[in-house]
């Protein structure tokens, strides 16, 4: 199964990647693509290792979650994060 991209820069273009500005945004892609993948918010907590609590505050787009967290999530749901960042 191809691997999903996610990419934090809206400038990014490419069919298959989605742009997401807000951690709200982002949640719903994880939802989405849980949801894709016929898992539960208990499997994917438990395929983690993070409480269900956790699952869930970040599909609604907690705003505080640290970046190794969110990775985690993105790869046993077979997705990437791209951040594009450019210099001055």
């Amino acid at each position: 199964m191809p691997r999903r991209r996610l990419s934090l820069d809206p400038r990014y273009e490419t069919p298959a990647d989605t742009r997401v500005l807000r951690m709200a945004e982002f949640g719903a892609l994880v939802r989405q693509r849980r949801k894709e993948l016929g898992m539960t918010q208990r499997e994917l907590a438990r395929l983690t290792g993070f409480s269900m609590r956790l699952v869930g505050e970040i599909e609604r787009g907690k705003e505080h979650v640290a970046a190794d967290k969110l990775l985690a999530i993105l790869d046993v749901l077979n997705m990437t994060m791209v951040v594009h960042v450019e210099g001055k």
